[in-house]
């Protein structure tokens, strides 16, 4: 789970680590009140669950159309599309008459940020983070992430912040430096120094830096974090370091240690309807850009299932891993998520019957279709503990249902459903 910048930094001061002082806004008179205590320089920017705001752009769009390409790339290819177009989610500003130019068009109405991070259709802004500028000498890169193939925390460090380490890491490796953790040591600050002098740091910085890096290294211990990363930290005009930025991500399966992260939560960034297949408890969702729906039991079956249909030319709607299937209504319910998506033009069914039994999941199918009247074409493979009868349920039903015993037949036979209602779509228009 993803928090804001602002959250972020909150999390970061009460650790110890130096961030420039500011706070979050929502409104013009907050906005005026943190100018006033933290200007009259000062920064603005947009808060959103996405990266790349300062390359993207701030948009009011029209609440009956849909944004379908890159608007940084070419924006004024939309004109008259979208009003209130700003370049940047992250500005700079010299007094608060200038600052609140900058602040009003991320609060309006309906406003929200298109990077090459977000989707076409862009995120809302949340608030916006005012914070004091910081004289900038150097910028560094510093993030702790989880090495799932060695099972402990990785430290990645760079003297070339401020950019994306993959670009770095691409163009000069030899900058990245690599640090992993035993988490029963832990990081303690003599270790954060040296790696502080490994990054070049100035004697005098190395210290508060050492010790800056032991407490990030604490609030990803004490958050149960998946990424702890300050892309950049820098050494000031005054030889001081400073977090100017923070990025932070919450591991949903600690959340129970946690409250289930509900104060960090903002569920105005997240999709609706991974928020309602969360809420209905299908299994694990996630929104894709393509028009194919799937309904799967088992992540690397539903990988390998898109991975499928894109050989074949089709594009996943979602993802979709239902788990063990032994209730008629968990396949309802997921087919119900699935219906209610406007991208969606075919259903793909894919079920492995090991501990899940095919002919329940086969009654579900013929169910939902019933209830939910289900007007996509429908492509079904079925295989595993009780398939005969899981065939059998369907071919006895009566709905209309293709079917295949091979994945790759199943998933042509998708694809070239999906167009089908692509092209009945353009001749009704």
């Amino acid at each position: 789970m993803n928090i804001h910048e602002y959250q972020a930094k909150q999390l970061f001061e009460s650790h110890g680590v130096p961030v420039p002082g500011g706070g979050a806004a929502t409104t013009e008179r907050e906005a005026r009140e943190l100018i006033k205590e933290h200007g009259p320089d000062v920064v603005i920017k947009a808060q959103v669950h996405a990266g790349g705001r300062g390359k993207g752009r701030i948009v009011k769009r029209d609440r009956t159309t849909r944004i379908y390409n890159d608007l940084t790339a070419d924006p004024e290819r939309y004109e008259g599309q979208i009003t209130g177009r700003r370049r940047g989610g992250v500005r700079l500003a010299g007094g608060t008459e200038e600052a609140l130019k900058e602040f009003r068009p991320m609060m309006e109405q309906d406003a929200r940020l298109v990077s090459i991070q977000t989707g076409v259709d862009g995120v809302p802004i949340s608030a916006v983070l005012i914070e004091q500028q910081t004289s900038i000498a150097k910028e560094y890169y510093f993030s702790i992430q989880v090495d799932g193939a060695n099972g402990q925390p990785l430290i990645v460090a760079s003297a070339e912040g401020g950019q994306s380490i993959e670009e770095v890491n691409r163009t000069n490796p030899r900058a990245v430096l690599r640090v992993p953790v035993d988490p029963v040591e832990g990081f303690p600050a003599f270790r954060g120094r040296s790696l502080a002098s490994r990054l070049g740091l100035p004697s005098s910085a190395v210290r508060p830096a050492g010790e800056m890096f032991a407490n990030l290294y604490r609030v990803f211990m004490d958050m149960d974090a998946s990424l702890v990363e300050v892309n950049p930290f820098v050494l000031t005009s005054e030889g001081t370091v400073v977090a100017i930025d923070g990025k932070v991500g919450l591991d949903d399966n600690a959340s129970f240690r946690h409250g289930g992260y509900e104060e960090w939560r903002d569920r105005s960034q997240e999709n609706p309807t991974e928020i309602e297949a969360e809420e209905a408890n299908i299994g694990s969702y996630i929104k894709l850009d393509g028009d194919i729906g799937c309904v799967v039991n088992g992540a690397g079956l539903a990988m390998a299932t898109m991975d499928t249909l894109k050989l074949h030319g089709g594009e996943p709607a979602n993802f979709l891993d239902i788990g063990t299937v032994n209730r008629k209504d968990r396949v309802i319910e997921a087919l119900r998520i699935i219906v209610n998506d406007p991208d969606v033009k075919t259903i793909f069914i894919n079920i492995f019957g090991g501990l899940a039994r095919v002919d329940i999941v086969a009654e579900g199918v013929v169910d939902a279709v019933k209830e939910l009247n289900i007007q996509q074409p429908l492509v079904v493979r079925l295989n595993g503990s009780n398939v005969e009868e899981g065939r059998r349920v369907l071919h006895d039903s009566g709905i209309a249902v293709q079917t295949a015993d091979e994945l790759g037949d199943a998933a042509e036979l998708a694809v070239n459903a999906a167009a089908s209602g692509k092209r009945r779509t353009r001749s009704k228009g």
